[in-house]
């Protein structure tokens, strides 16, 4: 069973989010490169009290958007279908079985089947109640039945999100205490003669003390997109990139400038298959830019952080 959410806009909040989108005096707006992103769907509200949307992903065929929405007694995750028309549905909500929480759906472009997130329990471990990513096939408008990801990603700590590369390679974010802090980054490894995701640790640059979460990789693997409260940062958590280089090594992570990040947190990236659009939200609303956009945003924050100019970028102060 499918439960519709309807949308309400609220003219305050939309007004202030527009007004967020960047920082930037009206100067220095025009001689940015790159238009602020846009706002994709206003506050919903539903049968519980919502309180944010994130992790907004699109498939291949670019007719299906998912997303996660967050109420005060856990995540859920909605669908909304592009029509031939081009207008996009009501968002559905998705009745999958849970105990709290089904959450951070993202698209593979590796096998086209949706991986998320869930505290449902796993087959083989019936009184676990840990988050653990699980897949499904969504084929001909229908969902089939999810299974949980094969190898040894999933642990009795929480997995909560992750993203593929086209190749096969699992970028994805655990509590297992295998990693630095309280929640961290991981890689996974596709074995292809068994089927299995086998766990390899990233550089210790890359996660933190802190928490590191909602991650986002580009199809072609180089580009890791993430959040974290690692300074320097302009609100509660920013969006960072870090940068897979020909030679195995990772540049940054860096964080990426005002027209994406604000006084607000953002969090939940998120990418269309279609290679068209980038996802994020801030402060639980989701907004949009074109992918052609959001690389410009990378090479600008790229830049930067190399010639040791970010926190000027940034617009914060040297002390």
């Amino acid at each position: 069973m499918k439960t519709k959410i309807r949308f309400i806009l609220f003219g305050l909040l939309t007004s202030l989010i527009l007004s967020g989108c960047s920082q930037s005096t009206d100067t220095e707006e025009a001689m940015h490169p790159v238009p602020p992103p846009q706002i994709l769907f206003p506050q919903i509200e539903g049968d519980e009290l919502f309180q944010k949307a994130y992790s907004l992903t699109e498939n291949a065929a670019g007719t299906l958007r998912v997303w996660t929405i967050e109420f005060f007694d856990g995540t859920d995750i909605v669908q909304s279908r592009k029509a031939q028309n081009g207008e996009w549905s009501e968002p559905e909500l998705l009745d999958w079985p849970k105990l709290k929480s089904n959450a951070n759906p993202a698209f593979s472009p590796y096998d086209g089947r949706l991986y998320f997130a869930s505290d449902r329990p796993l087959p083989d471990a019936p009184d676990r109640r840990d988050m653990n990513i699980w897949s499904i096939s969504y084929e001909n408008g229908e969902w089939g039945n999810a299974i949980p990801l094969p190898g040894d990603v999933n642990t009795s700590a929480d997995e909560t999100d992750m993203s593929m590369a086209a190749d096969g390679t699992l970028y994805f974010v655990s509590k297992h205490p295998r990693g630095l802090g309280g929640q961290d980054i991981a890689k996974a490894a596709l074995n292809a003669a068994t089927g299995e995701w086998m766990y390899e640790a990233l550089p210790d640059t890359i996660s933190s003390r802190f928490v590191e979460s909602h991650v986002s990789i580009t199809p072609d693997g180089k580009i890791l997109i993430f959040y974290s409260r690692v300074r320097p940062i302009l609100g509660g958590v920013d969006l960072k990139i870090a940068e897979l280089q020909t030679d195995g090594s990772w540049l940054g992570p860096f964080t990426l400038g005002r027209n994406i990040n604000s006084s607000a947190s953002e969090y939940g990236s998120g990418l269309s298959l279609t290679g068209d659009e980038f996802f994020y939200s801030r402060d639980g609303v989701l907004l949009s830019m074109p992918m052609a956009d959001f690389m410009m945003e990378i090479d600008l924050a790229r830049e930067a952080y190399m010639s040791g100019q970010e926190t000027r970028f940034l617009g914060l102060s040297e002390k």
